[in-house]
């Protein structure tokens, strides 16, 4: 078995300039009042940084991608007056497809620490997205996945995941409308870590696959014909490699 890559060296350094060293995977920063930052930082082979920003208001999230770069320096500034200036005519920027996420889990606690967190799962549903939706991203243990796979798809064996679909039909992947997605995708965790491991895949790889695979149903694709699976798995793999992982079907 392959030797987990040690967590990354954090310092900490006060006011005064004491520094204080930790190794840490995830750091979490609550600022109070419903302000709160996450930095992640992911075994990736290339090195990869998650930072997700909550608050009241919302959940941001940036994802900070260095690839092969040696040094990476982020820099935020919050300007509170801004002076207007005339800039001409510009093209107006594509609206990005907003996400609104549920995370439930019916799990033991092996299972749980098995499953992925929830700004991990935002991160693969938004990299698929092509429109607003609202998700319910629901973790399940064996039983309850062979019950919804048997009771909605005749197949009475758990599988690693499921797509429902609220609505009236499935949309079209080039059909317009103003009205979000909602549905929910059913991960049955000790199916995946099973896969994973049989398949000799990342576990979070394989998680962030199932998230896109179901998120690209959500929204219309499917693989009932050889040339419609053609087309799902080249956008998979593409959206994939965006987030850093290899190509699932290679």
């Amino acid at each position: 078995m392959a030797k987990k890559p040690a967590a990354p060296k954090i310092v900490a350094i006060d006011a005064d300039g004491a520094r204080s060293r930790v190794r840490a995977e995830r750091l979490e920063i609550d600022f109070g009042r419903g302000r709160r930052m996450v930095l992640d930082f992911p075994h990736m082979a290339w090195g990869d940084v998650d930072i997700e920003a909550e608050s009241d208001e919302g959940t941001p999230v940036i994802s900070v991608q260095p690839g092969a770069c040696n040094l990476l320096t982020l820099r935020v500034d919050v300007h509170h007056e801004m002076v207007p200036v005339e800039l001409g005519e510009l093209p107006a920027a594509a609206p990005t497809p907003s996400l609104t996420l549920t995370v439930q889990k019916a799990l033991d606690d092996d299972e749980r620490a098995q499953a992925p967190k929830k700004h991990r799962i935002r991160s693969w549903a938004r990299a698929a997205l092509r429109r607003d939706a609202e998700l319910t991203v629901r973790l399940v243990g064996e039983e309850e996945g062979r019950v919804l796979n048997r009771d909605f798809r005749g197949k009475d064996y758990a599988t690693n995941v499921l797509t429902f679909v609220y609505g009236e039909g499935m949309p079209m992947p080039d059909e317009r409308d103003d009205a979000p997605l909602a549905g929910d995708l059913v991960l049955c965790v000790p199916v995946v870590v099973r896969e994973a491991a049989a398949q000799g895949k990342d576990l979070a790889a394989h998680y962030a696959h199932l998230v896109v695979h179901g998120m690209l149903h959500l929204q219309g694709f499917d693989h009932e014909t050889e040339a419609d699976a053609a087309v799902m798995e080249a956008l998979e793999t593409e959206i994939l490699a965006g987030l850093g992982y290899p190509n699932p079907y290679a």
